[in-house]
């Protein structure tokens, strides 16, 4: 039992291993189109009762291929047909309204000559339910005591038939199709309302039939392969059941034949070599063609020079034709530089142009405030650092009181800022020139307080610069009092 066991796990591996590893299959019938037909014609009863031509009717079907041979089709049909006998005055006249459903052989799809049918000739069987009504005149009905009136039966029929039918075009067909059909029960003797009974019993002897001899138009329907996404082909009957695979041995044999043949040796074969007849032991591309790696037009196996700068002529061996350079010499570059020098100038600038910073004051006051010592001690070492450098020293003050009081406000600033460089910094009084705004060169145009306006500001002096002598006004003692309207 265990070795039984065991070969049947072993075996469903191996089984399940060859599935994992077998290529994909390659389907020849892919989803198709189905067929949607119109189809008219003149139905009649063959039965006890001599048919009387022509009779009329119509119906519809749809039609689906189950694969090259079989398809099913489900239809519906209306029919109206008439008897009359000439050998006597019975006569009857029957309305049809009928449906059923069919499997249908397309018998000559077993011909492989062509990739399409053009002719379909068709086979097919069928079963379906009828409700039909026949009137009936001079004719005795079992059970009626009249000669005149209507049969109306809904019965179950088995149908059968052939048609022939033709391709014109992928879309549209037409066809010419002969159908019977054969009611069960007694409702099958009843279609010309003429019962055939035999004699003492009330079985029926002889079926009535209805034919139905009809032309048909049909269209070929459906959308896109859900696999694919093309279009679907036409339904499969009319299609050969080999074009798939003849459409595959086609490819094949238009592929052309591997040939190694390398006549030249390099290591292309001949089908790709663009160029089969290489010198030996020439190196060439991927398509055989010898290498010219540096484009000069001279092969590398005869380049003494494969990589040659680009843009100079090349000689016959792929040597390019540099000119020698020009050599420079020390004493050329020592006369270069000494011209160069000669006319060689350092920029200067203006003092006019130097940033020298602004000594700020508290409201009201013309007093040095310690924070503002270091920006003094910069300004007097740019005037030790340049011994011929004058200065001119602006006051200036916000617009807080009257102008009368700001002008000697300023000039007070700008004075004791002079004192502060020559007491402190034993910068001599000749080389800073006292001048004053008052009010009038503010920074920030505003008539409130500011502390930026509050300042003494330092320019470089030029020629003509004097120094402003005291506006008249209070002297003061360090923290002044005023208000806008005078002292």
């Amino acid at each position: 039992m265990r070795k039984l066991i065991f070969t049947f796990l072993f075996g469903a591996s191996a089984l399940s291993m060859s599935a994992q590893d077998a290529a994909p299959y390659r389907s020849f019938s892919p989803a198709d189109q189905w067929e949607l037909g119109v189809h008219l014609g003149m139905p009649f009863v063959n039965g006890d009762i001599d048919p009387k031509l022509p009779g009329y009717g119509g119906g519809l079907h749809v039609r689906k291929s189950l694969d090259h041979l079989f398809s099913v089709r489900a239809g519906a049909l209306f029919g109206k047909g008439f008897n009359e006998n000439t050998k006597d005055t019975r006569s009857s006249d029957i309305s049809w309204v009928s449906g059923n459903a069919e499997l249908v052989l397309a018998l000559n799809n077993l011909i492989w000559n062509k990739p399409n049918r053009k002719f379909l000739l068709n086979g097919f069987v069928g079963l379906g339910a009828v409700n039909y009504t026949t009137n009936y005149k001079n004719v005795v009905v079992s059970g009626s005591t009249t000669t005149e009136g209507e049969v109306s039966n809904t019965a179950t029929f088995m149908n059968g038939g052939f048609g022939l039918a033709y391709r014109l075009s992928p879309k549209v067909n037409i066809g010419l199709e002969y159908t019977i059909y054969s009611v069960f029960g007694r409702p099958g003797d009843l279609l010309d309302a003429d019962e055939n009974i035999s004699s003492g019993t009330s079985s029926t002897t002889y079926r009535d039939n209805m034919n139905y001899p009809h032309l048909t138009i049909n269209f070929n329907l459906g959308g896109k392969d859900k696999v694919t996404g093309q279009p679907k082909p036409e339904p499969r009957y009319w299609v050969n059941p080999l074009d798939g695979v003849a459409k595959a041995i086609s490819d094949l044999e238009a592929r052309p034949i591997y040939n190694n043949t390398d006549t030249d040796g390099d290591g292309i074969i001949d089908d790709i070599d663009q160029e089969d007849n290489s010198p030996a032991g020439a190196r060439v591309d991927t398509k055989g063609v010898t290498l010219d790696s540096d484009g000069d037009k001279v092969p590398d196996y005869k380049d003494k020079e494969p990589y040659s700068a680009p843009g100079y002529k090349v000689d016959a061996m792929g040597v390019a034709q540099v000119p020698k350079p020009n050599f420079v010499t020390e004493e050329d570059v020592n006369r270069i530089v000494d011209a160069k020098l000669a006319n060689f100038k350092l920029p200067t600038s203006s003092v006019a142009d130097w940033f020298l910073p602004m000594v700020n004051f508290d409201a009201n006051s013309y007093t040095v405030k310690k924070s503002e010592y270091e920006k003094l001690y910069q300004v007097a070492q740019v005037l030790k650092s340049n011994t011929s450098l004058k200065l001119v020293v602006s006051g200036n003050t916000d617009r807080t009181s009257s102008e009368k009081y700001n002008n000697v406000l300023s000039y007070n600033r700008a004075n004791a800022v002079i004192a502060h460089l020559t007491s402190q910094h034993g910068i001599a009084r000749e080389r800073l020139v006292l001048d004053w705004a008052g009010e009038g060169n503010s920074i920030i145009n505003t008539n409130g307080a500011n502390a930026t306006n509050r300042r003494v500001e330092f320019r470089g002096a030029k020629a003509g610069d004097a120094e402003k002598a005291r506006p008249e006004g209070k002297a003061g003692t360090g923290r002044i009092e005023g208000n806008k309207s005078g002292f």
